[in-house]
């Protein structure tokens, strides 16, 4: 069953505009990561990321979006570049970089990136702070300008100036081991300690100068969670994670009274892990995302609820909604907040009523929508909309109109020529579930020339396919003739909680039968080559790669990036207690957590296999891609080994991201294709 997706039609391929046929040209795209809403309405700003002139990493600019639509302007420019565009009240923009203080002594710039302000009349940028270890993320209160900002520092050190020095000795000594105390040690790709994160306070800038940095909070340990801080600052929420007994961890919320510097427990009890604090324009109530623990057999929902700014019990406000809210944000006159959510393969904009808990959705187009920026009048939404036939790109929706068409605005690679088109198609599985995905197919794809198939499995698992991607981009393989499945198996977000716990506990293997379920049917179309298919997939989607190769020989190839090989493994990430909860405790439930391990079928392995992993992974470690590496050489399979020593989780270096894709089509080129292997000219 298929539907044609009409809202974004597909450009005709044209070898000289095609940018991904190209991977250099592909490098160029620019690339839009965030809005910014000045308080009066009157300026919109946007993140944008360009390939820097040497082609050896990505640098951010900011730039100012019309409102009306017309050509966007560069705001800043600079070699270290700048991101996280806030304005304050009076228009001035602020910005975090690593640019040198030109009033610094020499050898006294620090090695952090400070806050930067730009007038809103014009002139020179000016460096407002600068904390020796830089700036982290930064809330502005919109009626007095105060600042408030996160930084790191040493937990002994008693100021700015003791945490420089303490740095310092540490730096001159050549010591960078780290004392631990707590479960917690690292995140994703970064070693947590010996510095912890603290709150700052700054008074709204004067004309000239640099501001105070006020420390609020001391030391809150390795990890912040977010904050949220009232019209004039005189009130911060803030997330924060806290160890628990047996190595567990939990999150909770603390209301910081920032003249008193008194911070209590707001929300916080043990059963629940709380994200996204926002604070109320009447500065009555907040707003938070409120979340059960995960377990092996259930994944608990996500509901939006409502507490009072001066405590009291919480109230639930979107329990009946069978959909993950994210992004969330208050309208001026606080009777309602926008958010968005994934939906049947799409992440449309909504609006709740806070005294009602009525859920409208704003946008009816097969698009995701994120950054969500509201103006002052209330009658007006500003938001980053993406599909997989669309890099992001900013537009404007009217809050009062429903499943509407965006305004599309101007930003730099907004639009982006594309060598095919796009169809969602469904399938159903043995028990009568549907299952949704999006086929992307090349021009030309007909039942006279019809196109290999690869099968692109979507990490998280907790996400969908629905949103455009750099470093998962199907067009990059659509540009070679290869049709791409994407699609959303249970565990994926947007089809409610039924068809998450369909993919945990004791039915573990469904997401495995989805995707073989959604790829029987389109091998039914006649312009899919059924003789020529391949699946690939990197995080989760690399763990049912691995999976994939252990349970059916139908592909010719096999990619697996960042994939579980060893799910006794998952005991030395970033994150155990979470594979605790989720998969069982290897300890005291093997039976559980074991079951589902591919290397315990590694004897079945017969399909070529291209195994990627980067060094600096704590989320999946790279023992899995080593362990999994032995076992497939042990036995005589075909398969080779990318490894990055420098990368993580991701393969963020350009030209690293560059060869990662070069890599994968020369694989595919041999193993689908029957072409000889041509190996990338840097490996």
């Amino acid at each position: 069953m298929t539907d044609d997706i009409a809202d974004a039609p597909a450009t005709p391929a044209d070898d000289d505009r095609n940018p991904f046929d190209d991977l250099a040209k592909f490098l160029e795209i620019p690339r839009v990561t965030g809005l910014a809403l000045a308080p009066d309405g009157t300026r919109l700003a946007v993140g944008v990321q360009n390939l820097s002139p040497d082609g050896k990493k990505f640098v951010s600019s900011v730039w100012e979006v019309d409102r009306d639509g017309g050509a966007p302007f560069r705001l800043t420019r600079s070699a270290a570049g700048e991101s996280a565009p806030a304005f304050l009240p009076d228009g001035s923009l602020l910005f975090v970089a690593k640019r040198p203080d030109p009033d610094a002594k020499d050898g006294d710039d620090g090695d952090g990136s400070g806050l930067w302000l730009l007038p809103a009349r014009g002139g020179e940028a000016r460096l407002l702070a600068a904390p020796p270890a830089g700036v982290g993320s930064v809330a502005v209160a919109p009626k007095t300008g105060r600042i408030v900002l996160s930084a790191q520092v040493m937990p002994e050190a008693k100021d700015l100036a003791d945490d420089a020095e303490r740095r310092k000795a540490r730096k001159d000594a050549n010591v960078t081991a780290i004392l631990h105390t707590q479960a917690r040690i690292r995140e994703w790709d970064t070693q947590l300690g010996p510095e912890g994160t603290r709150l700052f306070l700054a008074e709204a800038p004067g004309a000239d100068g640099k501001v105070e940095l006020r420390d609020l909070t001391g030391d809150l340990g390795p990890v912040l969670d977010s904050f949220a801080v009232n019209r004039d600052g005189s009130k911060v929420v803030y997330g924060r994670v806290v160890p628990l007994q047996a190595g567990e961890h939990g999150t909770e919320l603390r209301l910081l009274d920032v003249a008193s510097g008194k911070s209590t427990l707001f929300a916080g009890e043990t059963e629940h892990e709380y994200s996204e604090p926002v604070i109320s324009p009447d500065d009555t109530t907040v707003a938070y995302v409120r979340t059960g623990v995960e377990t092996f057999d259930q994944t608990p929902p996500r509901v939006i609820h409502l507490q009072s700014l001066a405590g009291g019990p919480a109230t639930a406000l979107t329990e009946d909604l069978d959909r993950w809210p994210q992004g969330l944000r208050w309208a001026p006159d606080s009777s309602a907040l926008y958010f968005t959510a994934d939906e049947m393969g799409r992440a449309p904009v909504f609006k709740v009523e806070a005294a009602t808990g009525t859920v409208t959705r704003l946008t009816g187009d097969r698009a995701a929508y994120s950054s969500l920026q509201v103006a002052p009048d209330g009658r007006t939404l500003f938001a980053l909309r993406s599909a997989t036939d669309a890099p992001a790109r900013p537009v404007r929706l009217d809050t009062s109109a429903v499943d509407q068409e965006p305004v599309l605005l101007s930003a730099p690679g907004d639009t982006v020529p594309l060598p095919g088109r796009v169809e969602e198609v469904t399938a159903t599985a043995e028990d009568g579930t549907v299952i949704h995905s999006r086929l992307v197919l090349p021009d030309g794809a007909d039942a006279a020339h019809p196109a290999p198939l690869l099968v692109w499995i979507h990490g998280g698992p907790m996400m969908s396919s629905n949103a455009w991607g750099w470093r998962a981009n199907p067009w990059v393989m659509v540009s070679q003739g290869y049709a791409v499945l994407l699609t959303d198996y249970s565990l994926s977000t947007g089809y409610g909680q039924e068809f998450l716990n369909r993919g945990k506990g004791e039915k573990s293997g469904n997401p495995f039968h989805d995707l073989m379920s959604a790829t029987d049917a389109v091998l039914t179309r006649p312009e899919i080559d059924g003789t020529r298919t391949a699946a690939m997939g990197g995080s989760f989607g690399g763990y049912l790669t691995n999976w994939i190769a252990t349970q059916t020989d139908r592909f010719k190839a096999l990619i697996s990036h960042a994939g579980v090989w060893n799910a006794q493994l998952r005991t030395v990430s970033d994150v155990p207690w979470f594979f605790r909860q989720a998969y069982g405790d290897v300890l005291l439930q093997p039976e559980h957590s074991l079951r589902w391990s591919p290397h315990l079928y590694a004897d079945n392995v017969s399909t070529p296999m291209l195994i990627i992993h980067g060094n600096n992974d704590y989320r999946v470690p790279v023992a899995n891609a080593l362990w999994q590496w032995q076992d497939l050489q042990r036995r005589g399979k075909e398969a080779k080994f990318l490894y990055f020593p420098d990368e993580n989780h991701w393969i963020l270096r350009p030209q690293e991201s560059k060869l990662w894709y070069e890599t994968v089509r020369a694989f595919l080129a041999e193993h689908v294709l029957g072409q000889a292997w041509e190996q990338p000219e840097l490996l």
